[in-house]
């Protein structure tokens, strides 16, 4: 009875240690995936942010959320200065090149710059939003993707109810639905052509061509406009259509060898066994007669 209580006492001892290892990995791994979006060590705007007021520390856990920070591109990136200096004032001199909160009609600028997003910036200037960006500063890139905790374009950063401040609901309605109808066929293609690429097939000259369409997509959605959509949709929808009947083909053809390719092993794992069997009766047949003679 003392050896089975040791025993659960040790295997308890053992799951929490494990489970405290565990803890301990998991910490040391998102760290380590701070630090690389710091180039490898630590940032210094980040560590002290975190401790400051809530105002101050906030915009640190929406980055680590963000596409910047997954993709490694830290404060600096659009803010400028140092991170590896652990003051301040020397940090955010102007030999630094620091960037503070720009104002909200210059954020399409901010984002925009020629190493940043020039191109959705450069058709997003060709929205009739630019020019209430101008007069209010809304909406700007951030009304959509977000200030600190920066998204990725998608459908999920574009909220019918944020269009109805300014619009009528139907027509918000209509837009929304028109964008979310054409990212899923987009998702489709692209779910598709990973499982083409997983089976080795040829898929050149698709790629070349969602990257056509991603990119009629992305003006569609910058410039947003009801005659873009319009226009730039029935571009989008053919182009889209031809690409989903090419993979389809394709991964028709895949399946259909998936099929003769298990319709052969279970023909042939069938006849090995008809064999065997046929060989097995043959032989206690024999026996049998042997035993008789």
């Amino acid at each position: 009875m003392m050896n089975k209580k040791k025993f659960s006492f040790a295997f308890a001892a053992l799951v929490v240690s494990l489970a405290a290892a565990g803890y301990v990995f998991a910490q040391a791994g998102a760290a380590q995936r701070k630090d690389d979006a710091s180039g490898g060590q630590k940032s210094q705007c980040v560590e002290c942010h975190r401790g400051l007021n809530p105002r101050l520390s906030t915009p640190v856990t929406d980055w680590e959320s963000s596409v910047h920070a997954k993709g490694g591109r830290d404060c600096t990136t659009c803010h400028g200065g140092n991170a590896s200096i652990n003051d301040a004032k020397r940090s955010k001199g102007k030999e630094n090149n620091f960037r503070g909160k720009p104002d909200k009609k210059e954020i399409a600028q901010f984002c925009g710059r020629d190493e940043c997003h020039a191109t959705a910036v450069g058709q997003f200037k060709r929205s009739p939003h630019f020019d209430t960006v101008k007069r209010t500063g809304e909406p700007a890139c951030t009304s959509c993707h977000g200030k600190h905790n920066i998204q990725r374009s998608s459908i999920n950063i574009i909220h019918e109810s944020f269009c109805t401040n300014c619009h009528k609901a139907e027509y918000s309605r209509e837009l929304v639905s028109s964008i979310k109808s054409t990212q899923k066929d987009i998702e489709y293609i692209e779910s598709t052509i990973d499982f083409l690429e997983k089976r080795k097939a040829d898929t050149r000259g698709i790629g070349d061509s969602l990257a056509r369409i991603k990119h009629l997509f992305q003006q569609m959605v910058h410039v947003f406009s009801a005659e873009e959509i319009r226009f730039t949709r029935k571009i989008v929808e053919t182009q889209t259509k031809t690409l989903i009947d090419d993979v389809e083909l394709k991964t028709g053809v895949i399946r259909r060898l998936d099929y003769i390719y298990l319709f052969t092993v279970v023909f042939c794992f069938i006849t090995t066994l008809a064999i065997a069997a046929y060989t097995l009766i043959m032989i206690r047949r024999r026996r049998r007669k042997l035993r008789e003679e």
